[in-house]
């Protein structure tokens, strides 16, 4: 956290350290909505094996910090920023103009160590695909795709949640989309089905040397 804060700093972003929702402080009646059917989220609440029916604890935390944020940019009717701690600001607060509902905002790094992500297919496809200057909307041949039978089979997904804009309209869809169809994993529930994706090039984020993937050891 502290080297994250001092590159927010370095760069003069305007930002606030927001302490998250964990394993122990989890509320199941703050968003008391039902899983989403078929989905990697229901996944983990069922699933025989106790490891992974630890994780659906942490990957409900994680959503609700996701859908936290959506709940302030409703309520202050602006866009906002989400980043977590372990991803350093390498440019100055990018600006939410063009941006219709989500704008991602660390695509140099999410296929590359020390992301999980980084492997085939999705390290060659960034490597070889174009990306345009600015703003930008997620390509056909994205290969990330949800994968769960659930009603968002097929759909492009974010690469995770480290860092991006989320704008009134997004917000207002991400909470239309857990309430009536129900929860899933953050970086699942984002996906083009629910949100028009978009990313930013360059990214003016980066994660740091060492990422701790939290959401896969707590």
């Amino acid at each position: 956290m502290k080297d994250c804060v001092a590159s927010l700093e370095k760069y003069e972003w305007n930002y606030e350290v927001v302490g998250g929702v964990t394993r122990d402080t989890l509320d199941l009646d703050e968003f008391p909505f039902p899983l989403l059917e078929g989905g990697r989220l229901e996944g983990f609440f069922a699933h025989p094996n106790a490891d992974e029916r630890r994780k659906y604890e942490t990957k409900r935390s994680c959503l609700y910090n996701n859908l936290r944020l959506a709940q302030d940019v409703i309520k202050k009717n602006e866009s906002m920023i989400f980043l977590e701690h372990d991803v350093l600001a390498t440019a100055p607060m990018p600006s939410d103009k063009g941006v219709r509902d989500y704008c991602f905002l660390n695509m140099d790094g999410a296929f590359r160590p020390p992301s999980c992500l980084a492997k085939q297919p999705m390290a060659g496809w960034y490597k070889k695909h174009g990306h345009k200057l600015g703003v930008q909307t997620f390509p056909e041949s994205y290969p990330l795709k949800y994968y769960k039978k659930s009603r968002y089979l097929g759909y492009n997904l974010t690469p995770g949640t480290s860092a991006y804009i989320l704008t009134v309209s997004g917000a207002n869809k991400l909470l239309t989309a857990a309430a009536e169809f129900g929860l899933e994993q953050s970086d699942f529930l984002i996906n083009h089905g629910v949100l028009e994706l978009e990313y930013m090039n360059p990214s003016p984020v980066k994660f740091q040397k060492t990422n701790p993937n939290l959401s896969h050891k707590l």
